[in-house]
């Protein structure tokens, strides 16, 4: 692949065999860390729609990631953050609540480099306030030009 800062290319198919994975989005330049942060990601929503990742994969010189429709997530209500279009990289936190309609935010973050929030993505656990929240999604809503962490209560 390339080199540490160069851009990379990523594409989003359609986890269906039958159509032979269809091409869904195309990135032809985008940066490594945000490939990083989008390979974490269970889910990505783009355009109105939900998808849940199955699986990702490289197929030099190429990104790939798998996705199908979800069946039970609905995208968030449109309200872009005004900070993401000032530089930010914002990461919403939100409580996971089983047959909820909406997830109450917990708190936002901001980040100035993608790799602080891959490392903060890919735990099992965090504190936040001295509550412990335990990780059950993740997210990149491109809808809403930010990231979203789900999150259960440990105690």
């Amino acid at each position: 692949m390339g080199k540490d800062n160069d851009m990379e290319q990523l594409e989003y198919r359609l986890f269906d065999e039958q159509k032979n994975f269809p091409a869904l989005y195309h990135f032809k330049s985008i940066d490594k860390d945000e490939v990083m942060v989008r390979f974490l990601a269970d889910y990505l929503v783009k355009d109105g729609v939900v998808y849940e990742k199955t699986s990702n994969a490289i197929e030099v010189p190429l990104y790939i990631i798998y996705v199908k429709l979800s069946e039970d997530e609905k995208p968030l209500l449109n309200n872009r953050l005004s900070k993401a279009a000032m530089g930010y990289i914002v990461l919403e936190i939100r409580e996971f609540i089983e047959y909820a309609s909406e997830y109450p935010i917990i708190t936002n973050l901001e980040f100035t480099s993608l790799s602080d929030l891959a490392l903060l993505a890919q735990c099992n656990y965090l504190t936040l306030g001295g509550v412990e929240w335990e990780k059950t999604s993740f997210e990149v809503d491109e809808d809403r030009q930010r990231y979203v962490l789900y999150a259960i209560k440990t105690r």
